[in-house]
């Protein structure tokens, strides 16, 4: 069977994200660039059945030979929500949106980052699909999610799926970045662990840590019937508590000033302290020893965070990977304001995959470049590269007439959906009057 040819529709949308309208929709894509094709652009992008797993494999592949192999290269992992209307966009609920700081009707997607330094790709991501969707089955189909995917996995599992996969493909980072949602997590920490990956990961002040190795023993069991005792009893002299709780105790009098990294505006310092515990419940079969790493904020407030770095770890290290995580965040920024990455009018899997893959194409393309001219443009911001190529892609020239029609399409595409709404809405009011 004979595939069409999808990479002239593949280099538009690619050219429509790295473009510099304020909205990078494929309508807004189409009227940007001279011989798109919207319907063609349409379905590259919701039907057609190329697989984004191929790409991001590329994607990963040419982040690690820009970014990989150093000291200072990272896995981080973080999630990023998308706010939606309605209840057709695949894995959309009400759940919370990081975005906005509340619950929202949002999209969940987990996303992978290499980084090295302030240098970052995304180079993974994988959709949220809450139980609600899972339990759904019509829903599902309508949103085209594969049988393989209708599955509800938590976004630690996610997260570790995607560590999984990096090292399949490859990928040298020295260590894995993530927030409270992933350092919380103890089947994720301790799964990581166990393959021998090293972690920095934030925690809440309720997290609790022991001060020693507190595994004791189990206890003999006792004559008579029933169970023997499979719950071990905790080391008399070990001491249980919060990770603020230790702080308030230590900080003050152990933490000390540290470079943890340069920045714009110089030097980068805070005051840490580290100290080293173990994590361990009574149904653990061992404690498992980690460093506790606090960090003072201006504010006076703290930050803490867990890791699993060997015991010679020095705490300029553990500074400088408790700062590094920020680098996802600003990926996100400019994958957003600059990329598109929010802007997909699309609801299917296909489309949500589809539009994140070339995404992620794009900011691995402006790394790319922004590491290429390093030397002569020290500074140069993706905003920067949006602006050189609205000079050297094709752009379409626009006539006043072509202008009013485009806003004419635009207005008549809200009106349809304006109309659609009034007619779902009175259909319920009906529905309900009837019941």
């Amino acid at each position: 069977m004979r595939q069409h040819d999808l990479s002239k529709h593949a280099g538009d949308y690619l050219s429509g994200l790295l473009g510099i309208n304020i909205r990078k929709n494929i309508g807004r894509i189409d009227e940007s660039l001279p011989d798109a094709n919207y319907q063609g652009m349409q379905q590259f992008i919701s039907d057609s059945p190329w697989d984004p797993t191929g790409l991001m494999a590329q994607v990963a592949g040419e982040a690690e030979g820009l970014l990989g192999g150093q000291a200072s290269t990272a896995l981080y992992l973080d999630e990023t929500s998308f706010v939606k209307k309605g209840a057709g966009s695949v894995g959309v609920q009400r759940q919370y949106c990081g975005r906005l700081g509340k619950l929202e009707n949002c999209q969940v997607g987990v996303f992978a980052c290499l980084g090295q330094g302030e240098r970052v790709a995304l180079v993974d991501f994988k959709l949220f699909l809450p139980e609600s969707w899972v339990a759904d089955a019509q829903r599902c189909r309508k949103a085209k999610v594969p049988e393989g995917e209708r599955r509800h996995q938590t976004k630690a599992q996610l997260a570790l799926a995607m560590v999984r996969q990096a090292r399949v493909r490859g990928l040298t980072h020295q260590w894995i970045g993530g927030d409270e949602i992933y350092g919380n997590n103890r089947p994720l920490t301790d799964a990581l662990d166990d393959a021998q990956e090293v972690f920095l990961m934030d925690i809440n002040r309720n997290h609790q840590l022991w001060d020693r190795d507190p595994a004791g023993t189990v206890p003999p069991a006792e004559g008579g019937p029933g169970r023997p005792p499979v719950r071990r009893l905790a080391d008399p002299q070990a001491v249980r508590r919060s990770a603020e709780a230790w702080t308030a105790e230590r900080f003050a009098g152990a933490g000390r000033m540290i470079t943890l990294r340069e920045s714009t505006r110089g030097p980068l310092r805070a005051r840490i302290w580290a100290m080293k515990v173990w994590q361990w419940e009574p149904s653990d079969e061992r404690a498992r020893p980690r460093w506790l790493v606090v960090r003072q904020e201006q504010d006076g407030t703290f930050k803490f965070s867990l890791s699993n770095a060997p015991a010679t770890v020095t705490w300029e290290r553990l500074g400088y990977m408790q700062t590094q995580r920020y680098w996802i965040e600003r990926a996100f920024q400019d994958a957003k304001s600059e990329l598109g990455m929010a802007d997909y009018e699309v609801r299917g899997w296909p489309g949500w995959h589809h539009h994140m893959a070339m995404v992620c194409l794009a900011l691995l393309f402006t790394v790319q470049e922004r590491e290429a001219l390093r030397q002569e443009f020290p500074l140069l911001t993706v905003r920067d590269m949006v602006e050189l190529l609205e000079i050297y892609l094709p752009r379409r020239d626009h006539t006043e007439a072509e202008v009013w029609a485009a806003m004419r399409r635009r207005h008549e595409a809200r009106q349809k959906a304006i109309d659609s709404a009034h007619r779902k809405k009175r259909g319920q009011t009906a529905s309900a009057k009837t019941s």
